[in-house]
Formats: structure tokens, C-alpha cells, sequence
């Protein structure tokens, strides 16, 4: 009689397959609680939602033996059957002692005593249910197994609803129970169809595999659930509420892929390899479908499943949901190596990432994000260390399997190429994670993208300063994916995450592969870099368009080509269109292209190629940049007649607060810090402006050893707009500013590649050298994306967010400056909105007046008095009944 090993090696195509039919039953299940939980939060009040939610947690943390159970059931079939009397009995003792210990049980959990009791019935089923499954999962009874999954959402819909409506909370908690038990009931009729026996995909299988597999899923599920219950503990009733709402939609990419690995077990045990493969294609095509379809609108999802008073929730929702993806990937990755004899040495990932993620609890989750970003730093490590780990094992795999996959070998053979594709993947999972919502300049990007696109064309000639590229692409994305948050940024997402590999082609092209390799990873991380990524405005874009104009051109001069002259005159006129101020990167590349001429002329060797392809494009650059002048001649005479052009005010506030509101030389210092390590706030500029003398050290290495023209040409197109644009801060200090040098932090990226990859002699130096760096260039990342001090950041959606949780018809929401209209209006369209003016109407009792004022983006002494005015008329005619400082951004509240 065939083992069930060899008819899963014989049906190893239908893996697929098998994944397809589970994972089908799986998110219908999945549908079927988000149900639940959305009519839940309708039906409940904040605090008995955040019971309900919690008592589900506890249900899963009571169920982690039940799961990790299910997933050994899968290993060894035969031996979970008779276990199953053993878990009953368990189960109803663990029962009984819950329903003893209720009265102390209950408000340690901050859970009625009742809810108690009636998590202890539940505690028999858990245990077998989990058997059952896990049984049919081994033996390939699909069938009776999706029913099961699908018969305990619809009973908690039916039964626990009615019950929730009747009897609140508990009542819910009762129907989730009994929804337990109709799946049990299903799960047990399956594996006993026929009353025959089937052998376990590995009949000489130790005791001791199921049971380390068993331990490595219970971690797992710890690391899923923990945030929940501790956030229950320490957060106030109305934040754990919210973070209940975050976890049920961030659950929602696990419970999807929850049975994809124990899909997985029982085929990897049989040597299937292949299997794999299939798994993490289908937990990656769910996953990603989950986190992009939040990331669209996240807020607006949250409001419309949930109700406006979880608006918060949106700020952190797309990390959370990614964090719970990367999870699913780190199940599937537990499976396989447990499934192959290493479930022992998965303890070694999984242990210390609850460690972690419990301690960055305490210690930072002091609010709902904090706890949020725990989750998302714990689950980030422990997926990263098992992936890890697992293209080590695949060498290994490779030589004993002989393993054929293309992409594998592919992978395996060519570590430069892995090393980016890995930058690349980290790049864009940091970009994703936008932890600040939009600000002014951002808020009128959208703003103008709303509008028709003569109708924005026209804005942009008459009220802006900017070239209509980004614009347009922008234009596009809204009308493709929405004006939400997230959705504004996805092109600077994008462009910024394509700068990564462009640093890599600039590296080798310039210096050689090490040198490339260090600037791509630099590049994932670069704080600057990953900034302007995340921002609705034209920055990303021109920092792309300035790293492939500058790629082409050290081809060009390097290598030649007809094609490649194509490529830099379209990266050239797009800079151009994108960013006046891009310009500049242009002009220095036409000159270097000139002194390369002259200086082959001078050494005999022939040019006229070189001359020709510069003619040519030269020509075509102009010809394209043409049109662009009257519309930005427009732009310059409607910003000089209304007071905004050279002459006119300087918007300056705390972002250059270091050097003042005069240049200076550590105004310059400043910018070069902010390029390389990010916005950083004062107290940590004034020390780092004062290490500047390293900074010319480094200058003076990097130029005197083994000096290029590579290294000439990337120095002076970092140094020349520098200088110009410090020449233009004199007139008028706003310009003076490393946004508008966009073009210049990918080239320093690439310098201090080269200073790490070459000053070194040995690899290990090197290895070193870049570790080092990297991990300051972390550092700042870190800290200039969660300071609440950084300069740079305004937090105008937790002010409007605070507003509307107060606000009733008839308040008024004031602003200042006037600027403010875009990005108040986007975060509070539903609140009565006015800027500041001398007429305002006074507050009474049934009307309370709002202020919000960002002091740091006051065009000088007349905003400044115009608020203070405002501020002293309301207090005379009211009392002042709140004041928020947040960051750069100012809320009163008066009645």
C-alpha cells in the first residue's frame, strides 16, 4: 500500500492548487468575521467593542496551544487522533479554572466577570478543533476542512449578533463560542469519513519534530497577538478601542494566510520542495492585495467601516497591515523549517522577536502609534532574519535537491544583483511607511491635482513657481488611485524607490559593482532619500531624473553609445520640467561635456563623435525647454507683483532656525548634515555643525586619493549648485534650501560609497567602513521619521483630528496663516472653516471658534500680530478652554 508521501510526491503540481481551495475557504472565513467585527462596532459602544475585541484576542491567545496543536496535527495525523480525548479533558479543566478565578480574572483583563465564564466554555473545543483540522490538513481533506472554516463566521453572524444586540458584549462573546463548536461538530464528521485510517506524510516522523513545530507556531502566534492585549492594559478606553480597530484590520493579512503553511507541512514533509515556492507566492499575492487596497484610502476606510471617531487609526493602518503580511511570510518560512527538521532552531528567530516587540511596547507605546510601530519593528526583524536564514539554507538545498528553479539560481549565483534587488525590496517597504501626514506645500499639490487639468495648468501659470511635470503625473495618480494620503504619494514612491537601483548603475558605472552595491544600500536607507519619497511634491521625481542624466553621462563618456545620448537628453529636459532648479545639474553637465571634449582635443584623440552626440542633444534639450520659458516668465511676474518673489517676505521658521534667518557658513553645514543623515532637530545640528571639520577631512581623502574624473564631475555638480543657490539665499533666504538641491544628496550617497568601498584595503574594512555608516544613516532615518523635534515636520492631521473630535455644527475653525486654506480644508472638509480676519464672530455657549496656526510658516511681522490680535480678541469675548502644542503646529479652543 502506497504511503500518502508518495501520492503527494506523485501530485506535487496540484500544490498550487491545494493553496488556491484552502486559501478560498480561508478569506471567506476572513469575510465572514470582518463582518462580525464591522456590525460589532455599530452595535457596541467604544468600550464594550474594545471588550469584545479583547475577549477575541484572549480567545486566540487560548487557542495558541489549539493552533500550534493544529499545525503538528498536520505533521502526524495519526498521533493528534489520539490525543483528542486528552485535549478535551484538558480543555474542560482549563474551562473550570477560568470560571472559578472570574471574579479576579475579569478586572486584571479589565473584562466582565460574566465574559470570563464564558471564555472557559470555549476552552474544550479549542484544543480539538485545532486537532481536527489539523488532521484533515495531513490527510488532504479539503472538502470538510474549508466547510469548517467557513461554518464558524457564518454561526458568529447569525447567533452572535442577535445576541450582541440583546445582551451586549457578553452576549457577542457567547455566540463566538458557539460558533466554535458548530466547526468542531464539522471538523470531527470529516475526519471520520469512512472510519479509515491514513498514514502520516512521514511515517517515521520523531515525536520531537511535531512537538518543536508545535512551540515555533505557539511564538508565532505571541508576536500577532500580545499588542492587542497589552495595549488593552496600558492604553486609556478610547485609544484601545482604536488599536482594536487596527488590529482586527491588520489580522486580516494573517487569518488570510494563516492556512497556507499548514498547507505547506504536510507536502514539505513528504520532500516536496516545490511547495514552498507556492506558498510564498500565494502569501505574497494576498498580503499585498490586502495592504494595497488599504493603502489607497486608509482613513476613508477606516471612517466608512468603522465610524469617524477611528480616524486615527488611518495614520498607522498601512504599516500595521504590512507588518501582519510580513508575518504571514515569516509562518510560511517557520513551516518549512519545521516541515525539514529544523522547527528547534526557528526559536532562535521567533522567541526574541516577542521579546522585542514586548519591550518596545513598554517602553514606547505610550500612545496608539507607538504600540502600532513595535508590532511593525518586531515583525520586520523576525521576517528579515528568516529570510535570511533561508537563502543560507537554500545553498545547502541547492547542492542536495538539486534544485533547477531559475530565479533561485539566479539569485544565488549573483550576490551584486541580490545585494540591490534586496536594497531595492527594503527601499520600498521604508517608503511605504509614511508616519507624518501631508503638510502645506503637499496639501496644494492635491489641491491643484483636484482640479481639471487646464484648470490646474492655469492655477500653476498664475498662483505657483513650479514646472507642471510632477503635476501632471500627479494628476493622473489621483484620478487612478484617489486623493487619499498614501495614494498622493505613491509616485514619489515610486521615483524614489527607483532612485535606489539608479545609485547602484551610477556606482558601478563611475567607480566599479562594490562601489555601486554600497550606494544602492545607502540609498534604501538614505534619510533625505527616503523624506522626499514620501512627500506629494516634485522632489523624488527630480532627484530620479538628476541620477539617470548623471548615469548616462559617465556612460557616455566611459563607454559611448548612440542610445544611451537619448536616454540623458530625456532625463535632462524632464529635470527641467519637473524643477526649475534642476537646471542647474544640467548646465554642469554641459560644461563637463565641453572640458571632456577640450581635454581629449588637447591629448589627439578623436571627438567627433563625442561632439556630435553633445550637438545633438544639446539641441533637442533646448528645443524641449523652450515652452517652458514664458510659463515660467509668467510664473516669475504674478510672484513679484504679489510681494511672494526676491523682495518680498522670508518664510522662515524654526526648519532653519540653526543659522537664522541670514546665511552663513553654518547655514551651508547645516544642508550638507540634512543631505547625508536627514532633518534632524536643533540640538543635534548644533553638535553635528560643529564636527565639520571631518566633513572637509573626508572632502580632502576623497579628492586626494586616486582623484577620477568620475569623482570631479560628481563633486561639482554637487558643489556648483550649492554655491549658486547659497549666492540666491542672499537675496532671498528661502531659496537657499536642499530640497531645491534635490539633485545633489544622490551624488553625495554615491561619494561616500566610494570613500567607504575604496579608501579600505581589505574587505573587511570595507565591510566594516559601510556597516558603520550605514548604521548612522539609520539612525538619523529613524530619528528624523519619529522626532517629534524635527524641523521639517507639521502636524496638521492630529490637529484637525483633535478639532473634529470636539467640533459640533456651527463652530468655526480659524486659521493662520492664510496659506493654510489647502491643507486644513483637506483634513477638515467637514468643519466651517474661516482665515483670520478682523470680524470674526465671538464665541459663546453654544459655539466654540478653533485656532490653528503654524507659527514656523508666518510670512513675517503681519501674520504674527494678525494671530495675536485674533488670539486676544477671542479671549476678551470668551475663555480659553484648551491649547495643544503640536509639532510646528498650534491648536486653541475658546467658547
Amino acid at each position: 500500500m502506497s504511503t500518502v508521501a508518495d501520492r503527494l510526491r506523485a501530485r506535487a503540481p496540484d500544490a498550487t492548487r491545494d493553496q488556491l481551495v484552502v486559501a478560498t475557504g480561508q478569506i471567506a472565513a476572513g469575510a465572514g468575521n470582518m463582518a462580525f467585527s464591522l456590525v460589532l462596532a455599530r452595535v457596541l459602544a467604544p468600550g464594550a467593542f474594545a471588550q469584545i475585541a479583547a475577549f477575541l484576542a484572549i480567545y486566540l491567545l487560548l487557542g495558541m496551544p489549539a493552533s500550534a496543536i493544529s499545525a503538528a496535527a498536520a505533521l502526524d495525523p495519526d498521533k493528534a487522533a489520539r490525543l483528542r480525548p486528552v485535549l478535551l479533558v484538558g480543555g474542560a479543566v482549563v474551562g473550570a479554572v477560568l470560571a472559578v478565578a472570574s471574579p479576579w480574572v475579569g478586572p486584571a483583563l479589565r473584562l466582565p466577570v460574566a465574559m470570563v465564564v464564558v471564555l472557559g466554555l470555549s476552552c474544550p473545543a479549542l484544543g480539538t478543533l485545532a486537532a481536527d483540522r489539523g488532521r484533515l490538513y495531513g490527510w488532504q481533506r479539503h472538502r470538510p476542512l474549508v466547510s469548517s472554516l467557513v461554518a464558524e463566521p457564518a454561526v458568529r453572524l447569525l447567533l452572535g449578533v442577535v445576541l450582541a444586540a440583546t445582551a451586549g458584549a457578553v452576549g457577542a462573546a457567547f455566540g463566538v463560542v458557539v460558533a466554535g463548536y458548530a466547526a468542531l461538530e464539522i471538523a470531527r464528521r470529516g475526519t471520520g469519513v469512512r472510519r479509515r485510517r491514513a498514514r502520516s506524510a512521514v511515517d517515521s516522523r520523531p515525536s520531537s519534530v511535531a512537538a518543536w513545530t508545535a512551540v515555533a507556531f505557539l511564538a508565532l502566534v505571541v508576536v500577532q497577538n500580545q499588542d492587542l492585549l497589552i495595549a488593552n492594559r496600558v492604553l486609556t478606553p478610547t485609544e484601545a478601542g482604536q488599536f482594536a480597530v487596527l488590529s482586527t484590520l491588520g489580522g486580516l493579512s494573517v487569518f488570510a494566510t494563516m492556512t497556507v503553511p499548514l498547507v505547506l507541512l504536510p507536502r514539505t514533509a513528504a520532500g516536496d520542495d516545490r511547495g514552498l515556492w507556492a506558498a510564498l507566492s500565494f502569501t505574497a499575492v494576498i498580503g499585498g492585495t490586502a495592504v494595497g487596497i488599504v493603502a489607497l484610502a486608509p482613513d476613508a476606510l477606516v471612517v466608512g467601516l468603522f465610524g469617524a471617531r477611528y480616524r486615527p487609526v488611518g495614520a498607522v493602518l498601512v504599516p500595521y497591515m504590512a507588518a501582519m503580511a510580513l508575518l504571514g511570510f515569516a509562518r510560511v518560512l517557520v513551516a518549512h523549517r519545521c516541515a525539514t527538521g529544523a522547527g528547534r532552531s526557528s526559536l532562535a528567530f521567533v522567541v526574541p522577536a516577542v521579546a522585542l516587540q514586548a519591550a518596545l511596547i513598554v517602553v514606547f507605546g505610550h500612545d496608539v502609534r507607538g504600540v502600532a510601530f513595535a508590532t511593525v519593528a518586531a515583525a520586520t526583524g523576525l521576517t528579515a532574519s528568516l529570510a535570511a536564514a533561508e537563502v543560507v539554507r537554500l545553498t545547502t538545498a541547492r547542492r542536495r535537491w538539486a534544485v533547477r528553479d531559475r530565479l533561485v539560481d539566479w539569485v544565488l549565483t549573483r550576490p551584486a544583483a541580490a545585494a540591490v534587488a534586496a536594497a531595492c525590496a527594503v527601499g520600498l517597504a521604508i517608503r511605504f511607511v509614511v508616519p507624518r501626514g501631508l503638510w502645506l506645500d503637499e496639501a496644494t499639490s492635491v489641491f491643484q491635482a483636484r482640479m481639471s487639468f487646464g484648470g490646474m495648468i492655469d492655477n500653476l501659470r498664475t498662483t505657483d513657481v513650479h514646472p507642471p511635470l510632477y503635476f501632471s503625473v500627479l494628476w493622473v495618480a489621483v484620478r487612478w488611485f484617489g486623493s487619499g494620503t498614501l495614494a498622493v504619494r505613491v509616485p514619489s514612491i515610486l521615483a524614489g524607490t527607483l532612485v535606489v537601483p539608479m545609485l547602484y548603475l551610477l556606482g558601478k558605472e563611475a567607480y566599479g559593482r562594490r562601489t555601486g552595491v554600497v550606494a544602492a544600500v545607502f540609498g534604501s536607507v538614505a534619510p533625505l532619500l527616503v523624506w522626499y519619497s514620501q512627500e506629494a511634491r516634485m522632489y523624488a521625481l527630480m532627484t530620479l531624473f538628476g541620477v539617470v542624466a548623471m548615469w548616462a553621462q559617465v556612460r557616455i563618456v566611459k563607454r559611448g553609445g548612440r542610445w544611451i545620448w537619448v536616454v540623458y537628453a530625456a532625463a535632462s529636459i524632464a529635470l527641467g520640467w519637473t524643477q526649475y532648479f534642476g537646471l542647474l545639474q544640467v548646465a554642469v553637465q554641459q560644461l563637463a561635456f565641453l572640458w571632456v571634449i577640450f581635454a581629449r582635443h588637447r591629448r589627439g584623440e578623436p571627438v567627433r563623435g563625442l561632439v556630435i552626440g553633445w550637438a545633438v542633444s544639446a539641441a533637442a534639450i533646448a528645443v524641449w525647454l523652450a515652452p517652458l520659458l514664458p510659463f515660467a516668465y509668467q510664473q516669475y511676474l504674478v510672484n513679484q507683483t504679489a510681494g511672494k518673489g526676491f523682495g518680498g517676505p522670508q518664510q522662515v521658521g524654526r526648519a532653519t532656525s540653526l543659522s537664522g534667518t541670514r546665511l552663513s557658513v553654518y547655514a551651508a553645514i547645516a544642508n550638507v548634515i540634512w543631505a547625508v543623515w536627514g532633518y534632524q532637530p536643533n540640538s543635534s545640528m548644533v553638535l553635528l555643525a560643529a564636527l565639520w571639520p571631518l566633513g572637509v577631512l573626508f572632502a580632502l581623502v576623497l579628492l586626494g586619493r586616486r582623484r577620477q574624473w568620475s569623482t570631479s564631475l560628481l563633486v561639482a555638480a554637487v558643489v556648483v549648485p550649492g554655491v549658486t543657490m547659497f549666492a540666491l539665499g542672499l537675496v532671498k533666504r528661502d531659496l537657499f534650501d536642499i530640497r531645491y538641491l534635490s539633485t545633489t544628496v544622490p551624488l553625495l550617497v554615491v561619494l561616500l560609497a566610494r570613500f567607504v568601498a575604496a579608501v579600505p584595503r581589505r574587505v573587511v574594512g570595507v565591510v566594516v567602513a559601510s556597516g558603520v555608516l550605514l548604521g548612522t544613516l539609520v539612525v538619523g532615518l529613524v530619528d528624523q521619521q519619529y522626532n517629534g523635534t524635527n524641523p521639517r515636520t507639521y502636524d496638521f492631521r492630529g490637529a484637525l483630528a483633535a478639532v473634529e473630535a470636539r467640533a459640533e455644527p456651527g463652530d468655526l475653525v480659524v486659521y493662520d496663516p492664510s496659506d493654510l486654506r489647502e491643507v486644513v480644508g483637506y483634513y477638515g472638509a467637514d468643519l466651517r472653516l474661516s482665515p483670520v480676519r478682523s470680524d470674526l464672530p465671538a464665541p459663546t455657549d453654544r459655539r466654540m471658534v478653533f485656532v490653528v496656526a503654524s507659527p514656523a510658516l508666518m510670512h513675517g511681522a503681519t501674520d504674527t500680530d494678525g494671530l495675536r490680535h485674533t488670539l486676544h480678541t477671542l479671549r476678551a469675548h470668551g475663555r480659553q478652554v484648551d491649547h495643544q502644542k503640536l509639532s510646528n503646529v498650534e491648536v486653541w479652543a475658546f467658547r
